[in-house]
């Protein structure tokens, strides 16, 4: 595969890159591009977690990136996740949160060996080294800094913390030079996070990463796109990030395991207003999920002959501008956005009904957020 092709299949559907030349440069030297992304077990997975991130770790495999899938229960515990319970975080871990996961994987024809899954514990035992990256990572971060990285938590400047909670910025920090990560993926909600990490990466004397040469390397970041909730922005937060799929609020998220039912009665109730583009959900949904970020796509709109009849688009902008003159109307719109979903989320749906540990996960996660 030729570099150019690389780098699109790896950054395509992204907001940022950072950077697109340090990524040319380790894919021109021959370097193994070795990725990661972390998450915290907490609610159930969305399609923010489970299409977009899972479908960019596949774009990574088929560019031929070593793709690592961390599964972050220390970081749930100092995040307070699950209510900070170290059996239920650990719990939700292997039963849910994993199961749900590679069901997603399938969704893009992503078998679970074609990655490696790592726990923090497993990570963090019997391994003095990464509690010695930990420690010098801090010592190359100010205070005042790490207190505005809090935000990777979900957590506003100006928040009173407890201690723990100043732990967890350069712990992620660390956690890409123990794994020795050259490729480090999330949403922009972990941008500081990166950030910090390429800032420090060459100022590293214990776990740096290098070279075939010997020299230290940043990690290059990927952020990929965020999905909107269904609920669309309220009065006071008319903004991109305040439009993020929630877990936390089950009426603004559809769910990996959702049923075709439970799927079209959601999106029925989708923040649309026609003829309006500006914060709506339902052209998010199908420009970074349907069209994968790209102009080129296809979307099959169904209506009775006497609304227009079936139309195919294959160009996103042509979708854009209809909808903005009315021609094309969210009840439409919504019901071809429910059926793609329906298809593309049934490899997940017979997962969770065919696979005991991942049923038997479902009911249990269910229990523990009741």
């Amino acid at each position: 595969m030729e570099t150019q092709e690389k780098i699109n299949l790896i950054t395509r559907n992204s907001q940022e890159v950072l950077t697109e030349e340090d990524l040319k440069n380790l894919i021109e030297n021959g370097i193994e591009l070795r990725h990661y992304i972390g998450f915290e077990i907490s609610g159930m997975v969305h399609l923010g977690t489970g299409l977009m991130s899972m479908g960019k770790v596949a774009d990574f495999l088929k560019a031929g990136v070593n793709c690592k899938i961390f599964l972050a229960d220390f970081h749930s515990y100092l995040n307070n996740k699950l209510g900070g319970n170290w059996e239920n975080i650990r719990w939700a871990t292997e039963n849910y949160f994993k199961q749900a996961l590679i069901a997603s994987l399938k969704c893009f024809g992503v078998e679970e060996n074609e990655v490696e899954f790592i726990m923090g514990r497993d990570l963090y035992e019997n391994n003095l080294t990464h509690w010695e990256t930990f420690m010098e990572v801090g010592k190359h971060v100010t205070l005042s800094r790490n207190l505005r990285s809090i935000s990777i938590m979900g957590k506003g400047q100006g928040t009173e913390v407890d201690m723990a909670t100043l732990f967890y910025p350069p712990l992620q920090v660390a956690d890409i030079f123990t794994m020795q990560v050259n490729l480090a993926h999330a949403g922009m909600d972990q941008r500081k996070a990166h950030v910090v990490a390429r800032q420090v990466a060459k100022k590293l004397t214990i776990n740096p990463l290098l070279d075939s040469k010997g020299n230290k390397l940043s990690p290059v970041a990927i952020h990929h796109n965020l999905i909107a909730g269904l609920t669309g922005p309220t009065k006071d937060e008319d903004s991109e990030e305040s439009l993020k799929m929630s877990k936390s609020r089950p009426d603004s998220a559809v769910f990996v395991h959702d049923s075709p039912d439970e799927i079209r009665e959601k999106i029925k109730k989708a923040y649309g207003p026609p003829k309006v583009v500006e914060f709506n959900p339902l052209l998010n949904w199908v420009k970074v999920l349907i069209f994968w970020g790209e102009e080129k796509g296809e979307l099959k709109i169904k209506r009775l002959e006497k609304f227009g009849g079936d139309v195919i688009y294959t160009k996103y902008s042509d979708i854009e501008n209809d909808y903005k003159s009315g021609k094309l109307y969210p009840l439409d719109l919504k019901n071809a956005i429910a059926e793609w979903l329906i298809v593309k989320l049934e490899p997940a749906r017979k997962y969770f009904e065919e696979g005991e540990t991942a049923k038997e996960g479902l009911i249990g996660m269910k229990k523990l957020l009741a």
